[in-house]
């Protein structure tokens, strides 16, 4: 499989035989479209409302038979035409196809004449809610419990290397209780317990709902009693556990380690991704100035995650500054997955009287916005020291 970056009406191409090889592979659609609020930016951003609307569904309705079974759409939008958005997208997936409503947190902001908005919102249907993966996600992976989680693990780890395992686990636990009141949470409090090596871990019991049964595995020296009224775990999970050094043994009782880097909940549906964050992102490229509101990459790296429990292809048919691509790479990287892209972008021309074309001219860049958007994946790629690994269909 290879990335592919598509040039031109999103409509023609979703429409296209060219693109008949990816019907029904696409499992994850992200896009960011327009948001028709009048906003001034460097590119075209508002319609009249029927006209946004009808190119919305339009485009939404022909990316529909591109999706697999088990994919899920995800649309970024605010306030003002979130109720349109809605009903687009019931009439295309159907209301039982519905998800959810992911609120994402947005700057604080102060000239607003009534109500200061802070956040937009992020749309999520199935195309079979049925088939849909369930939405777990490593708790590592939302901000606000990231901090958290990596605090708790720097602080035991010098801890457990400076003064050994006991006083490791009277830290834990004075974190634990510090951390459950800070936040209201009670979850933090089942990892309790530090192996031999430093790590933070949950013991989960092996015991399982069903007929008592003996344990004999004598490669791993394993002989365990029947339960009175529950059995064991099957021997080739205990194997498994084993070789992983996943397999540990409170009051003569084998148990699971859960460790705390790898704690996992459902998705919640506020999400502390800032606009800023995708600047942030950009600045360290130094290319910040290229883009007016880019979208966070963790965002999309989130929502990959969220959705694709399989290497698949990611498509985005408003692809915009490309943080789509940056997404799928970073996951690729950091998840050993190979996930691929499908981006689409207008032939887009920049408002001459922008910073941003203005920025263009300084970079040598032809100021359009699949220029800029191949500008900031080149750029990302020459950073990482990677090869162009995409075909580029111009207009």
């Amino acid at each position: 499989m290879k990335n592919k970056i598509f040039i031109g009406n999103n409509l023609d191409w979703l429409n296209s035989n060219k693109m008949s090889e990816f019907i029904e592979k696409v499992g994850l659609v992200y896009i960011d479209p327009p948001y028709n609020n009048g906003a001034k930016l460097s590119y075209k951003n508002s319609l009249g409302t029927d006209e946004w609307a009808l190119a919305m569904e339009q485009a939404i309705k022909a990316s529909y038979k591109y999706m697999s079974q088990d994919a899920a759409i995800f649309v970024s939008i605010d306030d003002r035409e979130l109720v349109s958005l809605k009903i687009i997208l019931d009439k295309i997936f159907k209301k039982e196809n519905f998800v959810g409503i992911f609120i994402t947190r947005q700057a604080q902001r102060s000239n607003a004449k009534h109500i200061n908005t802070i956040h937009e919102y992020v749309l999520c249907y199935a195309k079979n809610k049925q088939k849909l993966p369930e939405f777990k996600i490593n708790r590592i992976d939302i901000p606000e419990e990231k901090l958290m989680i990596d605090t708790i693990i720097s602080k035991v780890n010098e801890e457990f290397k400076n003064y050994g395992h006991d006083s490791a686990q009277h830290l834990l636990q004075d974190l634990i209780q510090y951390f459950c009141s800070l936040n209201n949470i009670k979850w933090l409090r089942n990892y309790n317990n530090i192996d031999e090596k430093g790590k933070i871990y949950f013991a989960k019991d092996l015991s399982t709902p069903g007929k008592p049964r003996s344990v004999n595995i004598s490669s791993i020296n394993l002989h365990l009693d029947p339960l009175l009224t529950r059995g064991w775990s099957s021997d080739r999970k205990f194997i498994k556990l084993y070789k992983e050094d996943r397999l540990v043994f409170r009051r003569n009782r084998p148990y699971e380690k859960h460790y705390l880097n790898e704690a996992q909940d459902s998705a919640p549906s506020i999400l502390n991704f800032y606009s800023r964050q995708g600047t942030n992102a950009l600045k360290k490229m130094g290319i910040n100035k290229l883009f007016d509101t880019p979208k966070p990459v963790e965002m999309i790296k989130f929502f990959i995650r969220l959705g694709c429990k399989r290497n698949t292809y990611i498509m985005d048919f408003f692809a915009g500054s490309g943080t789509t691509a940056q997404a799928v790479y970073e996951v690729n990287k950091e998840d050993n997955t190979n996930h691929n892209y499908i981006l689409i972008q207008l032939d887009e021309k920049i408002n001459k009287k922008s910073p941003v074309f203005d920025e263009c001219k300084k970079l040598g860049i032809n100021p359009k916005m699949q220029y800029i958007l191949k500008y900031r994946i080149d750029k990302y790629l020459q950073i990482n020291n990677r090869t162009i690994d995409y075909d580029f269909y111009d207009a």
